[in-house]
């Protein structure tokens, strides 16, 4: 009896276990934006990192960036930044900027993990290539409250509710900011005054 109840078992397992890997596969690659390409360094000296991004992306959802990350230090001495220049589901396309020692998330971004992007060649320079102006401030908030979301998610779960709580804020907050970075880009390029 015990040996039909393990084969069973089996079988459900084997039946299913394909249809939960293919979701949990393509849930994690199920961002927004496309990225077009990727650069780090400064204004003055940075490099095309993209096929670089590609490998780290295949083996992380997030990971910490720096000098090492990528092998190489375009500008010694000065702060660097990663710029991913993505296309997102109205065609606009977007800058999002990290700087030297943050946490870069994945998420966002279609098709992460499987690196099926930044093929297309890329006219852009350091500033990007389309009508948008960078936004380090609102890109780094972002950034920010996407770490904060991580940690509280890791964090055990006896607050009292508190942390629940905190993470939906941060969630209103990440759509917040990401709602002013697309008006932002979307205004400007019509001509309007930049005001905070």
């Amino acid at each position: 009896m015990f040996q039909i109840r393990l084969i069973i078992a089996l079988i459900i397992t084997v039946a299913f276990l394909p249809g939960t890997l293919v979701a949990q596969y393509s849930s994690s690659d199920a961002g927004q934006y496309t990225i077009l390409n990727a650069q780090y360094g400064t204004t003055r000296n940075h490099v095309d990192v993209t096929n670089r991004l590609k490998e780290i992306a295949r083996q992380d959802r997030t990971f910490r960036m720096g000098n090492s990350t990528f092998g190489v230090d375009p500008d010694p001495g000065q702060v660097k930044t990663l710029r991913i220049y993505a296309r997102g589901p109205n065609g606009q396309e977007r800058m999002f900027e990290y700087r030297e020692g943050s946490t870069v998330d994945g998420s966002m971004f279609s098709s992460w993990g499987r690196g099926d992007w930044g093929n297309d060649p890329w006219h852009g320079g350091w500033e990007g290539g389309g009508g948008y102006q960078p936004q380090p401030e609102m890109t780094t908030a972002l950034q920010n409250l996407r770490e904060a979301q991580q940690n509280l998610e890791s964090a055990s779960r006896d607050k009292g509710g508190h942390r629940v709580k905190a993470l939906d804020h941060i969630r209103q907050a990440i759509a917040e900011v990401e709602a002013g970075i697309q008006y932002d880009n979307t205004h400007r390029s019509k001509g309007e005054d930049r005001r905070h």
